[in-house]
């Protein structure tokens, strides 16, 4: 029975298929963190499954439930892939019935107006350039099912709620909430409705002049007014009273027009209503304006918001975005991509260095990085996590977080898993076999780090974790091998994979290689759906590993 359940790992369902592109963007399971627009993820060649499915007349409904069940689980880390499947499902012709359901979940998965104008822009593209269908059978344009959704999608709304939204955010991806109102032609349902619709699509003057007779209406009343405040703040050109309005109308940095986004006084009024996940992203931003200068009353502000444990855990922030954030700090940012260094180097007058960072800052954000593991959720699964801890991991770089080395990452993958799980094995290759290492559960980073580095390296084989285990008889149900790169001539850890499945009797034992320092991969023809590839390292991989370990994909 073991060996016929472990066989069943290598087949290539279109529902495993799909799953697999809804958390990694393939429809096989390898992840690469970073910018999948650029790398042309979304487009329905690689998204084939979704047209299998809607071909038989049994399965027809299956993508749907996919797609709504990724969205649930919360570990979706690319939530675009969503949004696309969702459009390739309301394109599609092979099923009517697949095509409806799709639409009547356009509300649910496109909830923000940044994934609702994603799908808007993916359900165009796809018609436009008849990705679906060579010829003009695929469903193009503004048909009665889009123009439906769209709809559903602004009119469910409350009045004032949709005037908050459409002046936070007017265009995303090319779209503005004027252009999709002009194809999609909403019919207001009430009067407080018709003027947002009415300010939308011909502004702020022609919607007042056009009051009149709606001028003793109290709700159309605070909408004006509010709408009237945001575009104050808009087009204000006085920072100070910017920053007055910013913070007396409770506005966001969605707000902020380009030409106040270097104000100092608008930044500083805009730390107090920021959570912490879009201030670790806007940190160095934030330094750079030079407004967390030592003495600095904005230092406190922003110290005492990282270490209070309850924004970190309401905000869900993992200890992965924390480290990234600090070593991008201590290094005063980012570090450049290749064609912005070529740039600077060439600039006749080179920017001046960004200010050091601030100490206290620094002290914070590792208070805040020890805080942020006591959140984490458990699993319940038994792991074995083995990290290469040669010099090569010590001092190389990892891909997609250059300030970060090959050795942190493997160490944050591993403590996040030993502060919140009750059975995590960690090891170290070695010439012969593995070597355990005991990590305290109360361990710090730092801590974790030195013991790590103090332990005997030796040779990397991907396959000694699952040999180690099936010699001691230890039970696992998630395997993590963390090294700097996975070599396709020399990898046989899939073959130790199998070997310990039939061993042990447990055939859904599941792998992930992590090459934390590389970017290439290679692909099998017959992938088992139990193994993960991991290239590279930031704030999303431990949410891959958390899903792929759940057997959400």
């Amino acid at each position: 029975m073991a060996a016929e359940d472990a066989s069943n790992n290598f087949v290539r369902d279109p529902e495993v298929r799909l799953s697999q592109f809804l958390y990694v963007g393939k429809e096989y399971a390898d992840y690469h963190p970073g910018n999948w627009f650029v790398h042309d993820y979304f487009r329905a060649v690689n998204i084939m499954s979704i047209l299998e499915l809607a071909e038989n007349p049994k399965k027809q409904l299956i993508p749907i439930e996919l797609i709504t069940k990724a969205f649930d689980s919360g570990l979706v880390p690319c939530p675009e892939t969503l949004v696309f499947a969702l459009a390739v499902c309301c394109r599609q012709i092979q099923s009517e019935k697949l095509r409806h359901e799709a639409y009547k979940s356009v509300g649910k998965i496109c909830a923000s107006q940044q994934h609702f104008m994603l799908f808007v822009k993916f359900a165009s593209k796809l018609s436009k350039q008849k990705e679906l269908a060579a010829d003009d059978s695929a469903k193009s344009g503004w048909g009665t099912g889009l123009r439906k959704a769209v709809n559903q999608w602004y009119l469910s709304k409350e009045p004032l709620d949709l005037a908050k939204c459409v002046t936070r955010c007017r265009s995303r991806y090319g779209w503005k909430h004027k252009d999709i109102i002009k194809l999609s032609h909403p019919v207001a349902n009430n009067p407080e409705m018709g003027i947002v619709l009415q300010y939308i699509i011909h502004g702020m003057q022609h919607t007042r002049a056009s009051l009149e007779k709606e001028a003793d209406n109290p709700k159309i009343n605070e909408i004006m007014e509010y709408i009237q405040n945001v575009e104050d703040f808009k087009h204000c050109e006085d920072e100070i009273r910017a920053a007055a309005l910013l913070e007396t109308h409770d506005l966001s940095l969605d707000h902020v027009p380009g030409h106040l986004l270097t104000s100092k006084e608008v930044w500083k009024a805009l730390i107090s209503s920021m959570d912490i996940v879009t201030l670790l992203n806007n940190l160095q931003r934030i330094h750079n304006l030079e407004i967390l200068k030592p003495d600095a009353p904005t230092v406190a502000i922003i110290t005492e918001k990282l270490v209070n444990e309850e924004r970190l855990a309401r905000d869900k922030v993992h200890p992965a975005l924390i480290l990234i954030t600090i070593r991008n700090y201590e290094n005063s940012g980012k570090p450049l991509s290749y064609e912005k260094r070529k740039v600077k180097e060439q600039a006749k007058k080179p920017p001046p260095p960004p200010p050091k960072p601030n100490s206290r800052i620094i002290d914070a954000l590792y208070k805040a990085l020890n805080l942020s593991f006591f959140h984490l959720q458990p699993t319940g699964l038994r792991y074995m996590v083995t990290i290469d801890m040669n010099k090569v991991m010590l001092d190389s770089r990892a891909w997609r977080n250059a300030n970060m080395t090959g050795a942190e990452a493997g160490c944050m993958i591993a403590l996040s898993l030993i502060r919140c799980e009750k059975n995590v094995t960690v090891a170290t290759f070695k010439n012969v076999g593995v070597h355990t290492v005991n990590i305290d559960k109360t361990a710090s980073f730092g801590q974790t780090m030195r013991r790590l580095s103090q332990m005997p390296v030796g040779n990397v084989n991907l396959a000694k974790p699952m040999s180690w285990a099936a010699h001691q008889n230890n039970k696992y149900d998630v395997f993590i091998n963390i090294v700097d790169q996975v070599h396709a001539k020399t990898d046989t850890s899939e073959e130790a994979l199998v070997a310990y499945r039939t061993k042990l009797k447990l055939p859904h034992t599941k792998l992930i290689n992590c090459a934390v320092c590389s970017s290439s991969t290679y692909y099998k023809a017959n992938p088992d759906k139990n193994i993960l590839t991991i290239n590279g390292f930031d704030a999303t991989v431990p949410t891959v590993i958390r899903a792929f370990a759940k057997s959400l994909f």
